[in-house]
């Protein structure tokens, strides 16, 4: 296991800068999720971790050392591509096996390291077979265990899962949070998935055009988020966002319809130096109901003006202070299309953010 820290990290491709230098630490042992939209820079970054791409300024460092000159190999990482990239001619034991021949190990460490992945994996009678007679979760097993036989200082997944349907998805998802509780080490995974962010990651880095936007726990990204592209990216759906005012004091706050809502009391001196000026209400659709929720509850009137039964809850689209927005109310709430309903809104969630720059008021 090792520490990676970045400092100032760089890439220009061209004319053109793709990632904007990034500080980042990771510690040793630290499960660290790089998620964002497509085209955002998470791949280029673990890639500039990797070696497999060259660093245009800044420092990258592994353990105690420098590693922005040194080759791939000689970072003592391991990466899991989005392709198997296993070898068809091979079995599964000779595919695990591979790299550790090339560095000339022993037989007996190569049988004795193989072996005790193949355990962890759960892939031992799949031993003796080709990458053809295995199932799309057995060869991503493999995968994993070709990396695991290195002992690396960390592990590198680039969207492993995106090959996956969506079932088994969710089960290797439980298999490498699993695998990482076993042998702890540090490991950076890729996905523009938020799902698979939120379950997996012990912190998550949100990044977006080459920048972080904000990094922390599952919980800080999900219900304290620092930017409306953080709470706009997490949550499915995502937080809803509508234009206000706030009123003399961080009193109250006036949306564009003439509606007014009470902020409550512990939250007032925090907005109060947004007094008179335009700000975005933000409201996650949980936080939403068709009846009481909390001590700080508002009700307003808003007509359904579409309904989305997804079995377990049920979203429903209103319009609320001029702006459409969606809840999640349990299926016997009764909503119906037309109908006009006292909606709840639990205040003690709710998010002021700056529109100039999107940062949240607080």
């Amino acid at each position: 296991m090792a520490d990676i820290e970045l400092s100032k990290v760089i890439k220009i491709f061209g004319t053109a800068t793709v990632i904007h230098g990034v500080d980042l630490s990771i510690k040793s042992g630290e499960f660290v999720v790089f998620v964002g939209p497509s085209g955002c820079g998470k791949s280029t970054l673990l890639r500039m971790i990797a070696g497999l791409e060259s660093i245009s300024g800044g420092t990258v460092r592994i353990g105690d050392r420098v590693v922005n000159d040194l080759a791939p190999r000689d970072r003592d990482i391991a990466m899991v591509f989005q392709d198997y990239a296993l070898y068809p001619h091979k079995s599964v034991f000779e595919n695990m096996a591979f790299g550790l021949r090339l560095r000339k190990r022993p037989e007996a460490e190569i049988q004795e390291k193989v072996a005790r992945a193949a355990k962890i994996l759960q892939i031992e009678p799949l031993m003796e077979r080709k990458p053809k007679q295995l199932s799309g979760g057995q060869r991503q097993r493999v995968a994993m265990g070709r990396a695991i036989v290195r002992d690396p200082k960390a592990f590198l997944f680039d969207e492993p899962l995106s090959n996956l349907d969506a079932l088994l998805r969710s089960e290797m998802r439980v298999e490498i949070k699993k695998l990482h509780q076993r042998i702890g080490n540090t490991a950076i995974y890729v996905t523009h998935d938020q799902v698979e962010a939120m379950t997996l990651a012990d912190r998550i880095v949100v990044l977006n055009q080459g920048r972080i936007m904000q990094v922390g726990s599952p919980d800080e990204i999900y219900n304290r988020p620092a930017h409306t592209f953080v709470a706009g990216f997490t949550g499915s759906p995502p937080m809803n966002f509508a234009p206000c005012t706030v009123g003399a004091e961080g009193r109250e706050i006036s949306f564009q319809d003439g509606t007014r809502i009470q902020v409550p009391a512990n939250r007032r001196s925090r907005y109060a130096p947004a007094s008179g000026r335009p700000m975005v209400f933000g409201l996650r659709p949980e936080d939403m109901a068709t009846g009481p929720i909390g001590a700080a509850d508002h009700v307003v009137d808003a007509r359904v003006a579409l309904v989305e039964p997804l079995g377990s809850d049920t979203l429903g689209r209103m319009t609320i202070g001029g702006t459409e927005m969606t809840g999640r109310f349990s299926p016997d709430a009764g909503l119906k299309v037309g109908l006009v309903l006292p909606i709840t809104l639990n205040l003690d969630k709710m998010h002021l953010f700056d529109p100039a720059t999107g940062q949240v008021v607080a």
